[in-house]
């Protein structure tokens, strides 16, 4: 077996929940992966192959890792998400500083009515054209280069990659487009408006992905939760604008053979309970932090396989022993046998200590199982 199938398998494994011979640990923070190297951001960004240089060399400087998450990188992806502009280094930032979601109010309050009308393709079109810049053109290089990059990360790093394509409901899009406070505002004013047009986004969204999901065949996908925690929303809210679209975009997932990785911010708790909803052992769940996790071994018990979640605070912030002893415990608790993965909460940043990300990594290879 080689060393990318025995990452691979061992992987697929903890996400079954069945035994493993390591705690697996997932590399997730593409900005983190470029400093630690010595590129700058900017250049990372507009470089795809010294991106990939570059995450082919991280991984080998740390053998440690089993899986990665995003080898290469671009913010305007985030645009088509939260339908915001995304400010970018070497072209609106300083070259080395991290890309920033510039959010303003640029999805009025009328347009709900044009996506009833006129169908979610046509209007988000348009919106991309003219009011974010068209950002999908922007992505158009790092698209097409992706598959070369994956090969080369098979190949040469001999390491999976487990998030060939993103998704999101369409709740994120509105309140990234809408802003929070006003999109909030219209789910209380004007509920029935914005769950028609939330189901106008869905049909195209849904129709867009599941084509992608066919058309690429991936491992695994993020289906991420961002806004749509369920710590700023009412269970019935939540039940009513975010859990069938998420449910949608995971059934279909699951239904073509290809894992569900449930990138879910912010605090989860509230509905952890829900989850039990899903199949059980298809889907892995990966936590920042927010979430009580060993709360949620115990609801989910071996039902779902986490991912997570040593907080970016602690790998900023804290030092090599905090972040080994975290790491240590949370195994213990969570996933002494199977059914962990060991990652950063969300993305490691920028900021974060070599040594600290180190300890991460080491922590997990030094368990004894």
């Amino acid at each position: 077996m080689t060393l990318y199938e025995q990452r691979l398998k061992r992987t697929v494994d903890a996400i079954q929940m069945n035994p493993v011979d390591k705690i697996p640990f997932s590399y997730s923070g593409p900005a983190y992966l470029a400093k630690s190297q010595g590129v700058k951001i900017g250049k990372y960004l507009s470089d795809l192959k010294l991106a990939t240089d570059t995450a082919i060399n991280f991984v080998k400087q740390h053998p440690g890792i089993d899986s990665l998450h995003s080898p290469t990188m671009n913010p305007h992806a985030l645009s088509t998400l939260w339908l915001s502009k995304v400010k970018v280094p070497g072209e609106n930032l300083p070259d080395d500083e991290l890309w920033q979601v510039d959010e303003q109010e640029l999805m009025k309050f009328e347009d709900y009515e044009k996506i009833i009308k006129m169908g979610y393709g046509p209007w988000v079109d348009d919106f991309m054209k003219n009011r974010l810049d068209d950002p999908v053109s922007k992505m158009q290089s790092f698209i097409q280069s992706s598959p070369e990059t994956f090969r080369r990360m098979a190949v040469e790093a001999e390491i999976p990659v487990v998030n060939a394509l993103s998704t999101g409901t369409p709740f994120e899009g509105f309140c990234g487009g809408r802003q929070l406070m006003k999109f909030f505002i219209d789910l209380v004013e004007e509920p029935e408006l914005v769950k028609a047009a939330l189901d106008k986004a869905m049909d195209f969204l849904y129709g867009k992905y599941i084509a992608q999901l066919d058309a690429v065949k991936p491992l695994s996908v993020w289906i991420g939760g961002w806004r749509a925690a369920p710590e700023l929303l009412a269970h019935d809210t939540w039940m009513e604008f975010v859990w069938p679209y998420l449910r949608k975009f995971i059934d279909a997932t699951i239904e073509r053979n290809v894992i569900p990785i449930l990138h879910f911010d912010s605090c989860w708790d509230k509905e952890i309970v829900t989850l039990k909803e899903l199949p059980p052992r298809k889907c892995l769940l990966m936590l920042d932090g927010a979430t009580d996790m060993r709360k949620a071994r115990e609801i989910l018990d071996d039902r779902m396989c986490m991912m997570g979640d040593v907080p970016s605070t602690m790998l900023a912030f804290g030092s090599e022993n905090e972040v080994y002893n975290y790491v240590t415990k949370l195994i213990d608790d969570v996933g002494p046998k199977t059914g962990l993965i060991i990652s950063s909460g969300c993305d490691t940043p920028l900021n974060a200590k070599d040594e600290n990300v180190n300890a991460m990594i080491q922590a997990a290879a030094d368990y004894r199982i």
